[in-house]
């Protein structure tokens, strides 16, 4: 059975998907105040794309959603300022909000970025795991469909 993500398993795990992914903070920095491994924080990253997907599929049952919810309320409000900005006539403050928007973009180019990209695992297996695997089919030679099952059983074991 694979182990639980300790990031996934943390209290504050919706904090430290938001320091990940809004705030773009080093593994380090995060490891480092929740008192977790920087292992731990990049093993992490390589599944938030699922937790992101997952989110935008059921926003009320994934800490993702909590996420892309604050991305969106930031649109809003960064538009609002934008508008109000326009009105009173004032360009700084015109400019200031374009680039805070201009930010907002690159943020969700980013996030679509890690939904699109396809995490790739490496599997190290030990060389017991690996000689009884090869054990147990082997004496299921005789009969094929239950090496079959076996087979699926064991692989759907890896894929967690």
């Amino acid at each position: 059975m694979p182990r639980e993500c300790t990031v996934c398993a943390h209290p504050d795990a919706v904090l430290i998907n938001e320091a990940i992914v809004v705030e773009g903070k080093s593994n380090r920095a995060i490891a480092s105040h929740y008192g977790l491994g920087r292992e731990a924080v990049r093993r992490h990253k390589e599944h938030i794309p699922k937790l992101l997907l997952k989110a935008r599929e059921n926003l009320d049952a994934y800490n993702a959603a909590s996420i892309l919810s604050k991305i969106e309320t930031l649109q809003h409000e960064t538009l609002e300022q934008l508008a109000g900005a326009k009105d009173d006539g004032d360009r700084r403050v015109v400019l200031g909000a374009i680039r805070e928007q201009r930010a907002n973009l690159e943020l969700v180019a980013r996030l679509m970025q890690l939904i699109n990209e396809q995490p790739s695992v490496t599997l190290n297996l030990s060389p017991a795991f690996v000689q009884y695997r090869t054990l147990i089919v082997g004496a299921l030679d005789a009969y094929p469909e239950a090496q079959a099952e076996v087979l699926s059983a064991l692989d759907r074991a890896l894929d967690g």
